[in-house]
């Protein structure tokens, strides 16, 4: 089972800094089966973002471990992200990038 130990680094990370319409994360929820994820912005229509990480791995076709990351609003919007990604604070907020970016 998956655990993010100092998940409080996250709050306040901005997502999407790059843009003029960036997200803040403004907290990191654990959950018995995974974690929630909330960013806000305040120039977007919908204000906050709600993310789910899976805290129980799914072996892959190529035998690696992943954690399924999915947009809460749009569950089809999703990616498999392994435990490395998640370990450094840059490459998981870039997978939130990504997600909010994906076009259906």
């Amino acid at each position: 089972m998956l655990t993010i130990k100092n998940k409080e680094n996250l709050n306040d990370a901005m997502v999407l800094r790059h843009t003029t319409d960036g997200y803040y994360v403004e907290g990191v929820y654990e959950y018995p089966d995974y974690y929630q994820i909330h960013i806000s912005s305040k120039d977007k229509t919908i204000p906050y973002e709600n993310f789910i990480l899976q805290r129980n791995k799914v072996k892959g076709k190529d035998n690696y471990n992943y954690y399924t990351l999915y947009n809460s609003n749009e569950p089809q919007r999703r990616l498999n992200i392994t435990k490395q990604m998640i370990g450094f604070k840059d490459m998981f907020l870039f997978q939130l990038e990504l997600i909010l970016k994906m076009n259906n």
